[in-house]
């Protein structure tokens, strides 16, 4: 997941919104398959706007993406037993996976590998 979320430069909210058919072909790079682009449904919108929609292309330096989501959406998530709940990334109870979820895996992941305890999933988005 958290991957997922540097390949694609998606927020955290918007990447605990994004459901499996959301992952889309793209015409343009057919070479990445299901995986050429996500449709973002629940962007950040000014305040009291609605949700921003938006589609985020992946890009080849972030190829190895199609790996992983591959490996996630045809052999691990199906272990899950999300039955038909349509969340990309759902928890061990089928559930949908919440924002917090989200910074907890990034937190556990950056002391686990030694690095500054200032960086936040943000550092790596650009815009």
């Amino acid at each position: 997941m958290l991957k997922t979320i540097y390949a694609y430069g998606t927020r955290r909210t918007e990447s605990s919104l994004v459901d499996v058919v959301d992952l889309r072909r793209h015409r343009k790079t057919p070479q990445f398959g299901q995986f050429g682009s996500m449709a973002v449904r629940y962007g950040k919108s000014p305040k009291g706007a609605p949700p921003k929609r938006r589609t985020v292309l992946l890009v080849p330096e972030m190829d190895w993406a199609v790996d992983v989501l591959g490996e996630w959406v045809h052999e691990v998530r199906p272990r899950l037993a999300p039955g038909r709940h349509p969340a990309l990334w759902v928890t061990e109870r089928a559930g949908r996976m919440s924002p917090r979820s989200i910074n907890e895996a990034f937190t556990t992941a950056r002391d686990a590998a030694g690095l500054d305890g200032a960086l936040d999933p943000w550092t790596n988005r650009a815009g």
